[in-house]
């Protein structure tokens, strides 16, 4: 990666560990993500023989070495909890020496944008393309004092926790207004006979519902950041706010040209309609004029209703099941379009809705501060991790 006399070989300080759960004492099936965590395994195990599942330790890393079709990112994570098994397809290795090398360290390492490009420039094969252990070993990464690499970690893990805190506060001000919308209208919903000017109406008479675009068949999702970032499906849903990230991919210019009549404004809510169906938010000013998946559609011009208003009501519809009641498909489950135009909505007197935003005014102003020092410490973040090559 770099032929600076100052970089070290990261061969020269790793080593593979291949323990096998014989016993089958580890019943914790775990994977490895592209966003860099171990994770909760999908597969179904039922009948499965967990004795040749490979042994994970508290502090040992481990990797997917297949690289293709994994969204220009490799599978690699370094383990902080109780024990787990993997599958045998994962290379699980450990730092021989963490007087030496702090694993923590290391992973910031592998977290840098740029060890995500290596990876994929240097994998290679023609079915599927492989960084293999021998590719990872000759990686070159700056070695500095293990002083100075524990306070770099202690550093990064502050932002880290900084920004957990921060999140849990906006979600118990997310839960304290969902509270007062169901207090407020749940009550409302179920019954025929409304009180005086309360109405029912369908969602595309209040907004415009639009549909997002797919890329052009010879357009690529890029790393490197632009000025057009795109909403996928995986962006959505973690918190109301749809915010720009580190984890966010982007498009050229040309790739934004044929697909520029496909952008989100800053207020608009998007819902996921393919895959996990039902994720909702709201498009920070972050995302103004970002390109939006095919697999959301967004909800743009909304009126007579306020905007908060109307994503609350999509909150309180997924709770109680009716957007899982909307979606069609045996094979593969969708949120046709039309089914979220006719969705029925109930709207209140203009001064219930007014009374209402009042209430939600006071969280905005709280859940907007938070989000934005979110946003400066995730910068902070990158600003860290960029500075760790030099």
């Amino acid at each position: 990666m770099n032929s600076n006399k100052d970089y070290n070989l990261l061969g020269e300080y790793i080593e593979v560990v291949d323990i096998r759960n014989k016993d089958l004492a580890i019943t914790n099936l775990l994977g490895v993500s592209i966003t860099k965590k171990f994770i909760t395994s999908i597969a179904n195990i039922v009948g499965t023989d967990l004795s040749s599942y490979k042994v994970v330790r508290s502090g040992q890393f481990a990797y997917g070495p297949v690289t293709s079709r994994n969204g220009e990112k490799i599978s690699i994570a370094l383990l902080d909890d109780e024990d787990c098994i993997i599958s045998s397809s994962y290379t699980v290795f450990q730092v021989i020496d963490k007087e030496a090398l702090a694993p923590e360290y290391l992973m910031l390492w592998f977290s840098r944008p740029e060890f995500d490009r290596y990876t994929r420039y240097k994998s290679h094969g023609s079915v599927r393309e492989i960084f293999g252990w021998d590719e990872l070993c000759q990686v070159e990464l700056p070695i500095p004092s293990i002083d100075e690499q524990r306070e770099i970690v202690k550093a990064y893990k502050a932002i880290t926790d900084r920004i957990a805190l921060k999140q849990k506060i906006n979600d118990n001000l997310e839960a304290t207004a969902q509270a007062v919308f169901q207090e407020q209208f749940a009550s409302y919903y179920g019954f025929d006979d409304l009180p005086n000017r309360y109405n029912i109406v369908s969602l595309d008479s209040l907004c415009t519902v639009k549909g997002g675009k797919r890329l052009p068949a010879d357009c690529e999702l890029l790393d490197t950041p632009t000025k057009h970032p795109y909403i996928r499906v995986r962006d959505v849903g973690s918190s109301r706010y749809v915010c720009l990230t580190d984890q966010f991919q982007y498009i050229d210019e040309e790739t934004y040209s044929a697909i520029s009549r496909y952008i989100v404004n800053t207020g608009d809510i998007i819902i996921s309609i393919v895959g996990t169906i039902g994720l909702l938010g709201k498009i920070h000013s972050s995302l103004d004029k970002a390109n939006l998946t095919e697999n959301c559609v967004k909800l743009a011009d909304i009126h007579t209703v306020t905007s908060d208003y109307l994503y609350y009501t999509l909150c309180f519809k997924k709770q109680i099941k009716e957007i899982e009641l909307l979606t069609v498909g045996a094979v593969q489950a969708k949120l046709p379009m039309y089914n979220i135009q006719s969705m029925k909505i109930l709207v209140p007197p203009s001064e219930v809705i007014e009374d209402f935003q009042t209430r939600m005014t006071v969280l905005n102003k709280q859940i907007e501060a938070n989000t934005i020092e979110i946003q400066k410490l995730y910068q902070l973040q990158t600003v860290l991790l960029e500075k760790l090559s030099d």
